[in-house]
This record gives structure tokens, C-alpha cells and sequence, in this order.
């Protein structure tokens, strides 16, 4: 009899801006732009800890336009 395979670990539900930026392939200056400018939503927990929804996250990657290439 085989084992089942093993099953991927939870995602997370709240990301660090660190976690952000290396989802997003980016710098935390860019993700703190995107957090003060209002692109990108946060929660606060406790004093100053700060933390990014995964799904606003992901509308956020939705909600971008692709360009089109450049001739």
C-alpha cells in the first residue's frame, strides 16, 4: 500500500511587507508605496505591526493591466 502524498503547507493568511515584496518580486520601498499610496490595503496588529492580506494581495495582481510589448 502507498502513502499519500504529502499535502502543501496552509498558506498564510496575513504577510509581513518583506513577504510582499518577494511574492511580488520587488523592494519593501515599493511595497510601502503601494501601502501609503492606497494600492495596496493593510491591517495593523497591536503598536505597529503591520500586515498585508493575502487576498487583497491577490486583487491587487488582478487588478494590474498588462502592457502591451513595445516595438
Amino acid at each position: 500500500m502507498t502513502s499519500p502524498a504529502p499535502s502543501a503547507p496552509p498558506q498564510r493568511l496575513l504577510l509581513s511587507v518583506a513577504e510582499v515584496a518577494t511574492e511580488l518580486g520587488c523592494g519593501r520601498d515599493t511595497v510601502y508605496t503601494l501601502l501609503t499610496t492606497g494600492a495596496l490595503p493593510s491591517v495593523k496588529l497591536g503598536g505597529r505591526l503591520r500586515r498585508i492580506r493575502r487576498t487583497d494581495l491577490i486583487t491587487y495582481v488582478g487588478s494590474l493591466t498588462v502592457s502591451s510589448p513595445s516595438k
